[in-house]
C-alpha cells in the first residue's frame, strides 16, 4: 500500500548497514527531487506508532534537505530478521556501501543466527565474500577506519587480519611512511610476523654476526644477478628477441622452458628476499 506519510513520522533504521552518505551525491539527488518529484517510494514498515525505513534512506534524507512535507511511501509489514536481509540487499547494490559497513551487516546477521552459508544464499553472494568481510573486524579500529576512507588499501587490509593488533599498527606505520611500498612488501611482512609466531622468536635480533664467507657469498650472490639481467636484457630490444634472428631461431622453445624454470626460482628467491627484508624492518 502506497501513500503519503509526513516527514516527521518516518525515522531511519538503526540497523542501517550504510552509515556514510556522499553529501555531494546527496544533494544532487535533493535537487532532481525537488524538480522531477519522488520516481520510487521509500519502503516503510509501522513501528510504535512511526514508520521506519525498510529502504530509501537516501531519497528520505534529499527529502529533508528540500524541507519536504511528506514522502510518498509503501508501507509493508515485515519482522525485524527480513528488514535487516531487505537492508543488506539493497545496500550490496550501490558501488560505495564501504567494506567495513558490509562487514558489521554480515556480522549483525550472523549474531542474529543466520550461518554464513544461510546468508550468502539469501542475499545472493559467495560465502567467501563474507568471510573475507567479516574477518575485516579483526582489524584494529584505527586501520579498519583508514581503510573505510582509502587511505589503506583494502587488498593490504586483508593480509593482516590474522596478525596480533600491535603487529598490524606496526605494518600500517610503515607502510604510512613509505618504508613498505606496496602489496608485495605488505604480504612479506605479514608473512614475516606469522614466521616469528610460528617459530618462537627465531627471526628476533640475536642473529649471530655473519661470517666473512657468508658477505663474500651474498657479493657474489650480487653480482651473479646482476650479471644475469643485463645479459638477458641484451638479447631483447622493444619486447622483442632480437638474439633469435641472428642465432638460432629453433632453440627458442627450450630457451623458453629454461626461461620458465628460472622465473619460478626467482619468484621464490624474490619471496624469500622479501619477507628477509620485512623482518628487518619489523625489528
Amino acid at each position: 500500500m502506497k501513500k503519503r506519510i509526513p516527514l516527521s513520522q518516518v525515522i531511519p533504521n538503526p540497523d542501517q548497514p550504510r552509515k556514510h552518505f556522499d553529501p555531494v551525491k546527496l544533494r544532487e539527488l535533493a535537487e532532481s527531487i525537488r524538480e522531477r518529484g519522488l520516481i520510487q517510494a521509500i519502503t516503510v514498515r509501522p513501528v510504535d506508532g512511526k514508520f521506519m525505513i525498510v529502504g530509501g534512506e537516501r531519497r528520505w534524507r534529499a527529502h529533508q534537505l528540500i524541507e519536504a512535507a511528506d514522502i510518498l511511501c509503501e508501507v509493508v509489514k515485515i519482522n525485524d530478521n527480513e528488514m535487516a536481509l531487505q537492508a543488506i540487499v539493497e545496500n550490496l547494490a550501490r558501488a560505495d556501501i564501504k567494506p567495513l559497513e558490509e562487514a558489521r551487516a554480515f556480522h549483525a546477521m550472523i549474531d542474529r543466527g543466520w550461518t554464513v552459508e544461510q546468508l550468502a544464499k539469501d542475499i545472493g553472494v559467495q560465502p567467501t565474500r563474507i568471510k573475507a568481510r567479516t574477518a575485516l573486524l579483526n582489524l584494529d579500529e584505527t586501520i579498519q577506519k583508514l581503510v573505510d576512507s582509502g587511505a589503506f588499501p583494502l587488498g593490504h587490509a586483508n593480509d593482516l587480519v590474522d596478525l596480533p593488533t600491535a603487529d598490524q599498527v606496526n605494518i600500517v606505520k610503515l607502510f604510512s611512511s613509505g618504508k613498505l611500498k606496496d602489496w608485495s612488501s605488505i604480504k612479506a611482512a605479514a608473512q614475516a610476523v606469522r614466521d616469528r609466531i610460528e617459530q618462537g622468536g627465531m627471526f628476533d635480533d640475536d642473529r649471530p654476526e655473519p661470517s666473512k664467507d657468508d658477505i663474500a657469498a651474498m657479493s657474489r650472490m650480487e653480482k651473479t644477478v646482476e650479471r644475469i639481467i643485463a645479459a638477458i636484457a641484451g638479447g631483447f630490444k622493444d619486447g622483442e628477441c632480437i638474439a633469435l634472428k641472428s642465432v638460432d631461431p629453433t632453440k627458442a622453445d627450450k630457451w623458453a622452458d629454461t626461461l620458465a624454470a628460472a622465473s619460478r626460482s626467482i619468484r621464490s628467491m624474490e619471496s624469500q628476499l622479501r619477507q628477509a627484508h620485512a623482518r628487518s624492518m619489523l625489528v
